[in-house]
């Protein structure tokens, strides 16, 4: 006999399984609780359930032997609901109409044995202040079940970061009819989540909860990490733990000046930090002559630094380029990226999914310090015997080269039919224009001296040419529906195909 077998009504008036996405089921309800409430978790225990929605996890927690079961709805459809479905346990259920924010912050110290946390807390603009008072009303553990954040499910950020994000149209159920409410809300990663719950004296066992994978339970299902919109969620339980340091904040230890504090000077981590402040300085101080600027080792030590303040949307436009490609029917395209540098677009591509990915730089000290999970290519000539590809990236690199129309044949005739070529450069611009581009500069720390010193070294090495001479160039080569696609401050991205 389980829970829900006498009370089918848990599952059948549960408005959440007309969801085509994520619908509840009797089965999904028995693996998802078996998972976050086990009998030997629950017995005996005073059980909160805070967004306790029609009550199921109350009817489950009561049927596994706890002592008593609070939930906490805001919705006045789901207590009501919920009272009705319960009432069979009599005083032993409780159903309290009343935010989770207030009922918390009146709430007794230890009040609850068990505090559950299921698909709630990304409903929230401050995480951690719904941490900090759980943790204060919990005596023995909080159970967290949560959404990753939207940048860790599409790959843009690493499953192991410590972050919180932020989203505009988060969304909560309604208790009546097929719909859900939108809004600002935070979602909080699993390392972040670790951090809040210390510095409560709250710690985990194991690393997370796990899931027996069916259908049913798709949206705990990690393998599509890194390259889904579905909202894929965790589950951790943390206990109290009064034998290990709590961590503390630094607005906490700042007033009396209490807690760790680093030296200047002795510590070893602001040595570390000092040498390469010193190294930072004096690579991005280049020692190139008038007219020799190169992208040798000291520049590609810093590299990365040096892109995002001095090119305009630099990241903008990696991200665009991965946006176009995946607007396309291929699933692994061929795509090369042209000067790839230290490989910031190879990593981002890889990050999402791509593996059919290659760079060329005419740099060795550029590919030495590179995202190596590519094909890397040493060549001053486009490498047409890797061809053909699907795209071409080709950002702020044709105004290094020579020969440009000669490159952009190259690149034209290693082109799949039908393959899209996105070109970045540094056009020709006006007086009023470039300094435009000086004044992003300046608002990103370079200062007169460097923007200077950086005119002189680069002047007959980088070669600017006219917006009308990209277009005029990619039409009489034979490319179609070219256009521009990004602009800012001199810097211009177009988009060409080549003909099917």
């Amino acid at each position: 006999m389980l829970p829900f077998d006498d009370h089918p009504a848990f599952h059948t008036e549960d408005n959440r399984r007309y969801r085509s996405f994520n619908p509840t089921s009797k089965l999904f309800m028995e693996l998802k609780f078996a998972v976050l409430l086990p009998k030997e978790q629950v017995e005996g225990k005073r059980v909160l359930d805070l967004g306790s929605c029609n009550g199921a996890a109350g009817q489950w927690a009561l049927f596994n032997g706890a002592e008593s079961y609070t939930g906490i709805e805001v919705q006045q459809s789901y207590v009501e609901q919920s009272r009705r479905l319960l009432a069979h346990w009599g005083t032993r259920a409780a159903i309290i109409h009343q935010d989770v924010s207030s009922f918390l912050a009146q709430a007794d110290d230890h009040a609850f044995d068990l505090i559950l946390l299921a698909g709630v807390l990304y409903h929230f603009i401050d995480t951690k202040k719904i941490i900090d008072q759980a943790c204060r009303v919990a005596a023995e553990q909080v159970v967290v079940e949560t959404n990753y954040p939207p940048g860790v499910r599409s790959g843009k950020l690493p499953i192991d970061m410590a972050v919180t994000e932020y989203v505009t149209d988060q969304e909560v159920n309604l208790g009546q009819g097929n719909q859900s409410m939108l809004g600002v809300s935070a979602t909080t990663s699993l390392s972040a989540l670790d951090i809040l719950f210390r510095l409560n004296g709250y710690a985990k066992k194991e690393k997370k909860l796990s899931f027996p994978l069916s259908p049913e339970m798709a949206i705990y299902d990690e393998s599509v990490l890194g390259a889904s919109d579905l909202q894929i969620r965790f589950a951790v339980r943390y206990f109290c733990d009064n034998q290990r340091q709590a961590l503390s904040t630094l607005e906490s230890n700042l007033p009396e000046q209490r807690g760790q504090k680093r030296s200047w000077e002795n510590d070893p981590v602001s040595q570390a930090r000092t040498v390469a402040y010193q190294k930072q300085v004096k690579a991005l101080s280049s020692q190139a002559k008038h007219g020799e600027w190169k992208f040798d080792a000291q520049v590609a030590e810093v590299f990365d630094g040096i892109a995002r303040r001095e090119i305009p949307d630099y990241l903008r436009v990696i991200e665009l380029c991965i946006r176009i490609i995946k607007k396309g029917d291929l699933t692994q395209p061929k795509i090369i990226d042209v000067g790839s540098a230290t490989g910031e677009t190879l990593r981002q591509l890889y990050q999402v999914g791509y593996r059919n990915i290659y760079g060329v730089d005419n740099s060795v000290d550029m590919l030495a310090h590179s995202f190596d999970q590519a094909t890397l290519i040493h060549a001053e000539a486009f490498p047409e015997q890797h061809g053909p590809f699907d795209y071409v990236l080709n950002n702020w690199t044709l105004h290094f080269i020579r020969k440009p129309v000669e490159y952009l044949e190259s690149i034209k005739r290693a082109m799949a039919p039908g393959a899209t070529l996105i070109l970045s450069d540094k056009v020709s611009s006006s007086e009023c224009a470039h300094e435009l581009y000086y004044d992003y500069k300046r608002e990103n720390g370079v200062t007169e001296e460097e923007i200077e010193k950086k005119r002189k070294q680069i002047e007959g090495v980088l070669v600017t040419y006219p917006l009308s001479w990209y277009l005029n160039t990619l039409s009489s080569l034979g490319f179609q529906d070219i256009e521009v696609i990004n602009a800012s401050a001199s810097f211009v991205t177009f988009m060409a195909r080549k003909a099917v």
